[in-house]
């Protein structure tokens, strides 16, 4: 019988290379996982309220994902020099729900754009109540939370930031700025989600088509051998 996969073969050699891709992929967005994590620890340290993206919890379950990411890449080069049955369910297993996690943190972060800019007001207030806004008025180049006002309405008499833009014509406030800036953030993690996402979907489909092509190929072997000893005369 014909092998109905015929069009869709795919060599052990591409198994190898795809799970290849993998490990690049997946260092390369780990990487970015701790780029985030250095930014919050730099730019708004101690604080107790953060945009979702900045969040202690997301960055230990991005990077969980992602060190299963690698490892289950490394098995599928493995599993693709030594096939095995069981290599093969665990893979499967552990990439499906991968790409579920992986999906699941991209969507959620174009959900929630309300909530998300609540976040960025408590975050901003979290640093003027600190007074530790000066860096980010210096690094954004923006002045209080809302204008220069702010320093003239407070009960204490504070200054601000020195090399701020805090005493030039319309100089915007911190909360604006940073409102854009941790948006652009949280699209980081989407696009990051979405990239690993698709890298996997690809990669589980191509070990699949491959396991379901060498399946076909022993069932038909197997029927081949069946067929010859079938034919042959019985021995007197």
């Amino acid at each position: 019988m014909a092998n109905p996969f015929r069009w869709c073969l795919v060599s052990q050699d591409c198994v190898l290379q795809v799970n290849v891709v993998l490990v690049v992929v997946g260092l390369i967005i780990l990487l970015d996982v701790f780029s985030h994590l250095y930014l919050k620890t730099v730019m708004f340290p101690g604080l107790r309220v953060y945009p979702v993206s900045l969040r202690t919890w997301l960055f230990w379950v991005r990077f969980m994902t992602m060190v299963s990411y690698v490892l289950n890449a490394c098995l599928g080069i493995r599993m693709a020099r030594h096939p095995n049955i069981f290599m093969f369910a665990g893979y499967m297993l552990v990439g499906c729900v991968v790409l579920l996690y992986t999906f699941s943190i991209a969507v959620t972060r174009f959900m929630y754009p309300r909530r998300f800019k609540f976040y960025v007001q408590m975050l901003v207030n979290q640093m003027w109540i600190k007074d530790t806004l000066g860096k980010v008025e210096v690094e954004f180049g923006c002045c209080g939370r809302t204008s220069a006002a702010d320093y003239l309405k407070g009960s204490t008499n504070r200054t601000w930031a020195s090399g701020s833009c805090c005493g030039e014509h319309n100089c915007p406030g911190c909360t604006s700025k940073l409102t854009d800036y941790l948006w652009t953030v949280e699209m980081d993690v989407a696009r990051d989600n979405i990239i690993v996402s698709l890298f996997l979907f690809v990669a589980l489909a191509i070990v699949a088509v491959h396991y379901s092509r060498v399946k076909f190929q022993e069932d038909s072997y197997d029927s081949d051998d069946s067929e010859e000893t079938s034919s042959m005369p019985p021995a007197t």
